[in-house]
């Protein structure tokens, strides 16, 4: 498994740092969820170095399906924070993605949504 993560991860080219809590994340989630983010052509990962005067490119894909793509962005400063921060926020992140940005159901809010699927996962917040 961890070389079909390490696959998918490949063409994103996320800082080392980065690339690997993302694959200890993607690794850990329910296989239904992992299929659904590695089997979607459309999805997008990407990192940046924030700082003065720097412009963030964020890819996105073409909608599929009458689906809009989905993308998650990581600012590499998050390096500097504890694993278990890190890993959290990458799960809070591909929980929005895996909810298209919304709740789990009607008025429900999407930031709790995605902190409570991410704590299903495992990842709670610190």
């Amino acid at each position: 498994m961890n070389k079909i993560i390490d696959d998918w991860l490949l063409p994103f080219g996320l800082a080392a740092p980065l690339r690997q809590h993302v694959a200890d994340v993607v690794a850990a989630l329910p296989l239904e969820i992992r299929e659904d983010l590695i089997g979607d052509p459309a999805f997008r990962f990407s990192d940046y170095e924030p700082g003065n005067n720097v412009v963030a490119l964020i890819p996105v894909s073409a909608p599929r399906r009458r689906r809009p793509s989905r993308s998650v962005v990581l600012k590499r400063t998050l390096r500097h924070r504890p694993a278990a921060f890190i890993q959290y926020v990458i799960a809070h992140e591909l929980a929005h993605a895996h909810l298209r940005n919304g709740g789990r159901w009607e008025g429900d809010d999407p930031e709790r949504a995605a902190d409570a699927l991410a704590a299903e996962w495992g990842f709670t917040r610190p």
